[in-house]
């Protein structure tokens, strides 16, 4: 059985429910489609603390949030399609903040490399 999480982006997470997500988990479609017959089991669906105007007072609780992830032992970390922002030219990248938990989560965490790069449902 493989453990995985999936981190979402907090400024969308105020209009996006995560469905998508989660559809494509259950349907092991996308990027869970990797998985095959193996059994997975959804550890966390998890946010990131926010940026510019949206940031939390508290960044303490990312610590402690990539703390509890530690402590699930994953496999996998998926990375939610609404992580990717359109820059000035409407081109789409990885959101810096995300970018750098998910490559502080991949060395304080993962026991499998690499730090999953898996996009949860892109181009939906």
């Amino acid at each position: 059985m493989k453990k995985i999480a999936i981190l979402r982006c907090l400024k969308t997470s105020a209009s996006c429910a995560g469905a998508g997500c989660l559809r494509a988990f259950y349907e092991k479609d996308k990027a869970f489609a990797q998985y095959g017959d193996e059994e997975l089991r959804l550890m966390a669906m998890w946010t990131c603390n926010g940026c510019g105007d949206s940031m939390l007072e508290n960044q303490e609780g990312i610590r402690k949030k990539i703390e509890r992830m530690k402590a699930l032992e994953l496999d996998a970390l998926h990375i939610s399609h609404c992580t990717h922002k359109k820059d000035a030219n409407g081109e789409k990248h990885l959101c810096p903040k995300i970018k750098a938990m998910a490559v502080a989560f991949h060395f304080i965490n993962l026991k499998k490399s690499p730090v999953a790069g898996f996009f949860t449902h892109p181009n939906e």
